[in-house]
């Protein structure tokens, strides 16, 4: 580049350089006359140079600036270069999402035709100067470009830091405890500041927890801690014990947190955030360097994350306390004391849903209904909801009255539908009922649309029972019960879909690994109470569903037993 001053001038007057704003200026150029009186230039204006004298140079000292940490603000770049053009370079610089919002300035003293400057603009120049160059034009291009990058770089991070906030927040409604609540709201403000955080959340049972991510992308790392922790972060926000609700924030110095707050891995000074939805309840916190804070649109989303984090908190207390509620209701429907039936051994399970707070209609019953027969029962109402439990609960004492009166199990469930037909005509129930003689080990059983019982007997041969029928809530015809004996040694299996029923495979799948599960067991062990805990073990594992389960197994003859 020749002739690059203009007007003889050798650099700009002193009053022309007030107000300008400092910048990290990459000057690319082989001549080295060119990069001292650039580099003049820039500096007498307050800016730092970087020079480099080609342009896989230049390339490698700017990418290196950002790996660094400190980037660079703008490039000037010569057209012509002795190892590949300046318009290659500003390519190059445009397309590596490191340094892809660096201005490109090209300066040329030869490529100066309106096709030139158009194809250096084409190819992602900001600027294109030709000279001889006036210092005061060359500098004021660079604070235009500076204005131009500036404004770029606010609204990227603005967006970086509001979409951070957006998958933080998604991460926080999605959370199903306090571990998971934790591991996003610590995630998400690493991500906003781009430095280590940690969360402080605390749920129903006084549970309390410290989650920290050691930097942007690393894992969150969980730590049980006192409750007491909680009123010390308070007092730490200057609270105290203030009757104080919503969000504060406020910059902590770091040696009066590391006196309070040993080993939480803090080296400087602290930015917490703390909020609270009610003055009873405990807070959720955030914590993260206070350097790491540098623009308002972090500390506000900051602000936004706790509060979020705190509402989320309540929400997840909230849905303990109504679960716990829901699964007490639940189990008060459900059979108090189970029946003494002489030389049979009785096991049931309930359990709920694991990812729902609404009661189920899944029930079971046993209940002497004289000194010899006992009413056994099975069954389940459409759906998750106090609705569909308070269903549940006329059905299941209609089937005891029906019984009591003396009605064998079909005419049980005639009388029963009869009733869902009159008063609840909009739903349905499947069920099984038997009637069993504790002497004699006869039964009588009719199915209402329910899965049949399995039974396994002495030798360990496996079968399920052929009874069926139309569910309850459908007006059709309905067969005779059936006459079947469980013979001594014998064990009768009566489960609802829960416990066998998988999204990725149908009912029939589901059936054959019960059948497998139980003849496992029976193998080592006839204890109706240890098949109940490994069916639940190795079919329920992953309840979406409510699961109920009866297992009533009749005792061999002595003679019969096997031998030790």
């Amino acid at each position: 580049m020749t002739g690059i001053v203009a007007s003889g001038q050798t650099g700009p007057p002193g009053e022309a350089v007030r107000g300008r704003r400092s910048a990290s200026v990459l000057v690319v150029d082989d001549t080295p006359t060119n990069l001292y009186i650039i580099g003049s230039w820039l500096r007498r204006a307050g800016h730092t140079v970087i020079e480099a004298s080609t342009g896989a140079q230049g390339l490698t000292v700017a990418r290196s600036a950002f790996e660094e940490g400190d980037g660079i603000d703008v490039a000037i770049v010569d057209v012509r270069l002795p190892d590949m053009s300046g318009f290659e370079v500003c390519e190059q610089i445009k397309n590596d999402p490191l340094t892809a919002s660096v201005p490109v300035i090209h300066v040329s003293a030869h490529a100066i035709t309106v096709d030139d400057r158009a194809q250096g603009l084409y190819r992602g120049a900001d600027a294109y100067l030709i000279e001889p160059i006036d210092p005061e034009v060359l500098l004021a291009t660079v604070q235009a470009a500076l204005r131009y990058s500036h404004a770029r770089r606010e609204a990227e991070h603005t967006a970086a830091v509001l979409t951070s906030l957006a998958r933080a927040t998604m991460l926080i409604n999605a959370a199903r405890d306090v571990v998971g609540l934790g591991d996003a709201m610590a995630t998400g403000a690493a991500r906003i500041t781009r430095s280590p955080a940690a969360a402080y959340v605390r749920d129903l049972d006084g549970r309390a927890r410290r989650t920290v991510v050691p930097g942007r992308e690393a894992e969150p790392v969980q730590w049980s801690v006192p409750p007491s922790m909680f009123d010390v972060l308070l007092r730490l926000a200057g609270l105290g014990d203030a009757a104080a609700t919503g969000t504060t924030s406020v910059v902590v110095p770091w040696a009066q947190w590391d006196l309070r707050m040993p080993n939480s891995l803090m080296e400087t000074d602290v930015h917490l955030v703390v909020s609270r939805t009610h003055v009873t309840r405990p807070p959720t916190v955030l914590a993260v360097p206070a350097p790491a804070v540098r623009k308002p649109e972090q500390a506000e989303a900051l602000r936004e994350l706790a509060r979020t984090g705190a509402l989320a908190a309540e929400a997840l207390r909230s849905y303990a306390e109504e679960h716990a509620l829901a699964l007490t209701l639940q189990r008060s429907f459900l059979p108090a004391i189970l029946p003494d039936i002489d030389d049979v051994d009785v096991a049931v399970r309930y359990v709920p849903a694991s990812d729902q707070a609404e009661i189920g209609g899944d029930f079971y019953e046993a209940v002497a209904l004289d000194d010899r027969r006992i009413l056994v029962a099975i069954g389940d109402v459409a759906g998750h909801s106090l609705r569909a439990a308070t269903i549940m609960g006329e059905v299941r004492h209609s089937l005891r009255a029906f019984a009591s009166e003396g009605h064998p199990p079909h005419a049980v469930l005639d009388r029963l539908n009869a009733m869902m037909l009159r008063f609840q005509p909009y739903e349905t129930v499947t069920v099984c009922v038997l009637i069993f003689d504790q002497h004699t080990g006869d039964m009588r059983i009719a199915n209402a649309g329910h899965l049949p019982p399995l039974v396994v007997d002495e030798s360990g041969a496996s079968r399920y029972l052929e009874v069926s029928g139309p569910l309850l809530g459908l007006d059709l015809p309905r067969a005779d019960a059936t006459s079947i004996r469980l013979e001594p040694g014998e064990t009768l299996v009566l489960y609802t879909d829960g416990l066998i029923e998988e999204r990725r495979s149908d009912l029939d799948a589901g059936m054959n690994r019960l059948r497998e599960e139980t003849v496992r067991v029976w193998s080592q062990s006839h204890d109706p109470e240890l098949l109940a805990d490994h069916l639940l073990s190795e079919l329920g594992g992953d309840t979406r569903d409510d699961i109920a389960l009866l297992i009533l197994r009749r005792h061999p003859r002595p003679q019969d037993a096997p031998a030790e």
